[in-house]
This record gives structure tokens, sequence and C-alpha cells, in this order.
């Protein structure tokens, strides 16, 4: 995958530390926290401060190249993976596992109103550590 033709794609600038970060990114099929994603840029010792990493992701959400997962006020995951599937989150570990479509099937769904059409179901599935 080029990322420079993915940011360009997609109407971004592929300045140099959006092309690291999105290098970072998606390099593969991944689930990660903004918090994640910092501790990694540190790790490797990129010069890309917080700000710069927070207002990437927020493009790139809005953009629509990351789906993110909102689980609680605290924690919110990005996903590289933009088909629709399902989730299973460790609230123990805070780790989050795609779950495929065919894993999961509805018998019954809820009456949705006239003015309304379903768009996509995804599933989120919490377990703890016993």
């Amino acid at each position: 995958m080029n990322i420079e033709c993915l940011l360009k794609d997609n109407g971004i600038t592929p300045t140099k530390q959006r092309l690291e970060i999105a290098e970072l990114i998606f390099a593969k099929n991944q689930h990660f926290t903004a918090a994640q994603l910092i501790e990694k840029v540190g790790d490797i010792k990129l010069p890309i401060s917080q700000a710069t990493i927070y207002n990437t992701l927020c493009l790139f959400e809005s953009t629509g190249l990351l789906k993110t997962i909102d689980l609680r006020n605290d924690c919110k995951f990005y996903d590289t993976n933009l088909r629709s599937h399902h989730h299973i989150y460790n609230t123990s570990n805070n780790t989050l596992v795609d779950v495929s479509d065919d894993k999961i099937a509805f018998s019954k769904m809820p009456d949705i109103p006239s003015d309304l059409e379903l768009e996509q179901t995804e599933v989120l599935i919490k377990v703890r550590n016993k």
C-alpha cells in the first residue's frame, strides 16, 4: 500500500509527520488507542508531539480512514479495519479483538421507524477475566 497515495486520495496533504503516523497505523489491521500510538511513537523516537498525533487521528477519522469504537468516556479505540464486523472487548486488560460477521447471526431485529433505514449492525461483546 502506498501511504502517500492513500492520504492524497482522501484529500489529506501528506506531511512528513502524517506519513510517519500513517505508516505506523496502516501497516496492518489493528486496534489502538491514542495513548498506545503516542507510546509507540515515543518508543521509536519519532519527533512528533501529542497534539499532532491527536490532530492526525481526528483528521484520519473525519476522512473515513479510521473507524472509532467508543467504549467508555476515557477509552476510544481506533480501528483500521473499515469493513463491517463485531468486537470482543476485554475490560480486564483493555484489549479489543475482531469477530467476523459470519460468527454472529441475528434472529430478530427491533422495529426501525419508517423514516430510517438500517445502515449496518455491529455487536460489542464485553468480557472480563475470571
